[in-house]
């Protein structure tokens, strides 16, 4: 792991975690081969199952977040901000691990600063 620094936070930045970029796109074309007459489209509700990739980063970042204020609920909330960041990462190929990870970085900087104010 390597240490990247934003702002007020400075993270670790995981190995990219294939295996569940890997069950994303499993759950995705489940869903989607088994509803093939509908026009759902299934990418957010792959990223989100299970909160695979969010357990992940927490289980990562847990002890500094927790420092900034950042319980699991708001770290939630602020992932639900990158859900398109995710799709694009994880289905899409749009979006490198790193771009993730420094957009994740930027509003976890920007809301812990939020939270430390009071402003929820």
């Amino acid at each position: 792991m390597s240490y990247k620094e934003y702002g007020n936070m400075e993270l670790k930045i995981p190995e990219e975690p294939t295996e569940i970029k890997k069950l994303i796109q499993l759950v995705r074309d489940r869903l989607s081969s088994d509803d093939r007459n509908s026009n759902i489209n299934y990418d957010s509700l792959a990223v989100w199952s299970c909160n695979s990739l969010p357990k992940f980063l927490w289980k990562q970042w847990k002890n500094d977040l927790k420092q900034r204020g950042i319980t699991w609920q708001k770290f939630l909330r602020i992932l639900k901000l990158h859900t398109q960041d995710m799709i694009g990462w994880a289905l899409k190929s749009t979006i490198t691990w790193s771009e993730l990870i420094i957009k994740i970085e930027k509003s976890i900087d920007y809301y812990s600063t939020l939270f430390d104010l009071g402003m929820q």
